[in-house]
């Protein structure tokens, strides 16, 4: 690969990375015959206004000279598709969003070095007219020597640029409160996402490490931060003061310049790192070696980290059996105190371009602030609950209930009867959905795909993708059926590919389903068969609208919501054997018991006879229905985005019993040995499947 005429002195020869701002690829310079990095950023030809953004904020930025900012050596677009490109040093070492997941929080001494570096080099761009806007553990990079490089100046503004539905410039969980209000922040803005940053180093958390958008805009806007010292208690006084006026909500109240930041870290009384002034603690992968990531997300790793009980929590197993929807929220927040203005314009549209950015639906996140009074007593009714920000996916196997939270690229192991935690897994980054199968847990990451131990959650394995690992894990014998834009088969113990199915300008829509030797898999409008060991495709069938969710797949028919309707085909040849028109369009998998098939759409859900199409009742609830029913001993679960929990009679539709939790319904229900499990926007809850209710 040549970089565009125009620029014919480097070229590029191995691609790096790659994420939401593009990619970044291994450059050679071919006049001074040097190494170097090359980002590629994606641009449509016909936004001049971005382009010209582009290289205005490219070339100011490219302008410093300082040893924390990495180095831009050219800029320039290609001709033929509009793509921009920076040329940059390339560089050695990892970013700190990896060292964080690597090794954990530094020593004390180590992050106020790191953030020293950091104001430094705030200093030198703020002095040059520069602000940063984006400032975050990913785009601060760690050489093997210790030192810190600032990257990424002048993108943010072009990629919020390129965002039609985003009005918002930066990553959530760093971002300055003045932001939300539709102020144009400036330097004290960068310094206010030090402090989160140094927040971060300290103790291991974001400052605000909650599970919806809607509730970390409010705890950036009013929370108060917990000073790193009530966490780390070595963290010296003088520090908390210096975090805390960095997190002020009130630019006025923070310190007035990058400088006076630098001055007050190099004045702190801290002792000498263990590992030497300037370095982390060696991680596993200190060695790598990395250009600029080319997202606000870093490198993902393949050593995850297991530890036992401590306080969080679920999704797949079957119940009567459909395949989970991926979801993938974001952050959320802690206790608003006193209010400061925020009028609410801005909140909608803040909450709503949140929500886009991030592929959620504006409802599941705005203004969705409920949660359980914890000085009311227990309710009666529950078995038990367990506290998780977005459990994103469930299941229940063998006694555990497994759950992944996507916010916290986290899996856990919960005792099904108790609630107790078994254990937890740090993964790597984009954690999706998890499969359960023969004593191992799958997970899929940002470019790995892990097996744990189901039993203690030691990984067993971590086999490297070039692909993120998009769609849930399905595993049948000793087959791993994963992918990303294609589908892969990977053998479950070594990792290795057997065979992989490009979809051709499409892209698959939901994970696979696999029976009979047969792998059945949506993408775009079709739906495809393929041969399980080979990949060969069988047949695909178009059915003609939007698919959003993964085929079910019974009594010898394949089941799949596709715009607004609902189609029946035969699993040998694809052809459609009825279609259901439903008001609006399913989002899950249908789920099908008793010769009925379920299927949520729009507030209500629908029972269809399998062979025919012909309705058998609808159950309207009091929100939108995005996850897909479960079905046990002739009983329908139902979770709603009115934060219910329903039961309802699968032969007639009458409403059995009603359950209302703190949050939206995040995950499909699973039941049993007589519970239904279920993950809200707050808790994971488990209830009596019968009635609802607890044990007396």
């Amino acid at each position: 690969m040549s970089l565009p005429d125009d620029n014919p002195k480097s070229s590029v020869v191995a691609l790096v990375g790659r994420g939401g701002m593009g990619e970044v690829w291994e450059g050679r310079d071919q006049l001074i015959e040097r190494r170097v990095a090359v980002k590629l950023l994606p641009h449509d030809r016909r936004n001049t206004s971005g382009a010209e953004l582009f290289f205005r904020e490219a070339k100011t930025a490219g302008g410093l000279n300082h040893a924390g900012v990495v180095t831009v050596f050219d800029l320039g677009r290609d001709p033929d598709d509009g793509t921009l490109y920076l040329v940059m040093e390339f560089l050695t070492g990892r970013d700190l969003d990896t060292a964080l997941r690597q090794d954990g929080p530094p020593e004390v001494a180590t992050a106020v070095e790191w953030a020293a570096q950091t104001a430094a080099a705030l200093q030198a761009a703020h002095a040059a007219g520069v602000v940063h806007r984006d400032l975050k553990p990913a785009n601060l990079f760690l050489s093997p020597h210790g030192r810190v490089k600032i990257l990424d100046f002048g993108i943010a503004r072009y990629m919020a640029s390129t965002n039609r539905s985003s009005k918002v410039v930066g990553t959530l969980a760093y971002m300055p409160p003045e932001r939300f209000g539709e102020l144009p922040g400036d330097t004290r803005s960068d310094l206010y996402s030090l402090g989160c940053v140094l927040h971060e180093l300290l103790t291991g958390h974001i400052p605000f490490p909650v599970g919806d958008m809607a509730a970390m805009i409010a705890a950036h806007l009013h929370a108060t931060p917990t000073p790193p010292g009530d966490i780390r208690p070595e963290v010296p006084a003088a520090l908390d003061d210096l975090v805390l006026a960095l997190l002020a909500k009130d630019p006025d109240d923070r310190p007035s310049s990058a400088a006076e930041v630098h001055h007050r870290l190099r004045e702190l009384p801290t002792t000498t790192p263990t590992h030497g002034p300037d370095t982390h603690p060696p991680g596993p992968h200190t060695n790598i070696v990395n250009a600029s990531p080319p997202t606000g997300t870093g490198p993902d790793t393949p050593e995850g980290r297991t530890t036992v009980p401590r306080t969080h929590p679920l999704h797949q197993a079957p119940t009567a059996t459909a395949p989970t929807p991926e979801r993938v929220p974001g952050p959320a927040a802690g206790t608003p105190p006193a209010p400061r203005r925020i009028t609410r314009r801005t909140a909608l549209w803040l909450g709503a371009d949140a929500a886009a950015a991030a592929c959620i639906p504006a409802a599941l996140t705005l203004f969705d602030h409920t949660t359980r009074d914890p000085r009311l007593p227990p309710d009666p009714r529950l078995r038990w609950r367990y506290a998780i920000k977005f459990a994103t996916s469930l299941a229940v196997v063998d006694g555990v209930v497994y759950v992944v939270s996507a916010a916290l690229n986290e899996v856990y192991a919960l005792n099904a009867d108790t609630g107790a935690e078994k254990w937890d897994f740090t993964a790597g980054k984009n954690v999706r959905s998890l499969a359960v199968a023969a004593g191992e847990v799958y997970v899929g990451s940002e470019s790995y795909l892990y097996t744990l131990d189901a039993a203690t959650g030691e990984r067993k394995g971590s086999h490297p993708t070039d692909y993120a690992v998009e769609l849930s894990p399905t595993v049948t014998g000793e087959i791993v059926y994963t992918g990303g834009p294609k589908v892969h088969a990977l053998d479950a113990t070594t990792g290795t590919e057997k065979w992989a199915f490009d979809f051709a300008n499409q892209y698959p829509t939901g994970s696979p389903t696999v029976t009979a030797g047969i792998v059945y898999i949506a993408s775009d409008t079709k739906v495809h068969a393929l041969d399980a060991a080979t990949g060969t495709e069988k047949w695909a069938s178009d059915t003609g609208g939007p698919i959003h969710s993964s085929p079910t797949v019974a009594d010898g028919i394949v089941f799949i919501g596709s715009g607004t309707k609902v189609h029946a085909l035969d699993t040998a040849t694809g052809t459609e054997k009825w279609a259901f028109t439903a008001t609006e369009s399913p989002t899950a998998s249908p789920t099908v018991a008793d010769g009925i098939v379920f299927i949520g759409s729009g507030t209500k859900v629908h029972a269809l006879d399998t062979a025919t199409g012909t309705e058998k009742w609808a159950f309207t609830t009091g929100g939108r229905i995005r996850t897909s029913q479960a079905v046990a001993n002739g009983i329908v679960y139902i979770g709603s985005e009115d934060h219910n929990v329903y039961a309802v009679d699968a032969a007639t539709g009458a409403k059995e019993w009603a359950f209302t939790t703190g949050g939206l319904i995040h995950t499909s229900p699973a039941v049993a040995n007589g519970i239904v499990y279920i993950g809200s926007g707050d808790d994971i809850y488990a209830l009596n499947a019968a009635t609802g209710k607890g044990p007396a």
